[in-house]
């Protein structure tokens, strides 16, 4: 009998059974989960426990296999205390083996325009494994918008974890990231420390 087999086995089990013990698929509103089809089905989106036991409240978002789509968590917030300013979502981001991207996103959509600035950080996106790293997207909100939607996404397999979530007006000396330039009930952004 190969005891090195069954020892590596009985491993890979356990860690896989750790690894899903650890995922609380309830999301703190008015945060929810978003996504487009097969991802926003398959894979998951809730609190990592551990590390929130260990005094970090997260968000985190997991594909076990590489699916079409991407899924995501999200708010939406009505824009009228933003009207004229620029505003910057920001998040301290953890990955662990994105294999196509994952990245902060915020949109505005003006009264007679949907999608009037955007950004989901696709032309700067995480992937592969790292640490704990700083990630912002920054936009300006015009005197027609109506709503400002924000949040994380993921496509393809892999995790990734976002923290200590800020969002602020900002000075026009931080450059607007809207990939759009040139070319909800709520009335403020809610929960970014993601109690429960």
């Amino acid at each position: 009998m190969n005891y090195k087999a069954l020892i590596a086995a009985a491993l890979a089990a356990t860690v896989v059974v750790v690894q899903a013990s650890t995922l609380d698929e309830s999301v703190p509103p008015p945060w929810f989960k978003n996504g487009a089809d097969p991802a926003a089905k398959l894979c998951k989106a809730g609190i990592d426990t551990a590390i929130e036991s260990a005094g970090t409240p997260n968000l985190t978002l997991r594909c076990d296999t590489k699916e079409g789509g991407f899924v995501g968590v999200m708010q939406n917030f009505i824009a009228n205390d933003y009207v004229g300013k620029r505003v910057r979502f920001s998040a301290l981001v953890r990955a662990t083996g994105v294999e196509d991207w994952a990245g902060l996103w915020m949109r505005i959509d003006d009264k007679d325009r949907p999608n009037s600035a955007f950004d989901n950080m696709q032309n700067r996106p995480i992937t592969g494994t790292s640490d704990w790293t700083p990630y912002s997207v920054v936009l300006d909100v015009s005197a027609k918008a109506q709503g400002i939607y924000f949040g994380v996404l993921m496509t393809g397999k892999g995790q990734v974890w976002i923290s200590d979530l800020r969002f602020d007006v900002v000075g026009d000396d931080v450059p607007s990231t809207d990939q759009l330039s040139g070319k909800s009930g709520l009335s403020k952004p809610g929960n970014l420390s993601l109690s429960r």
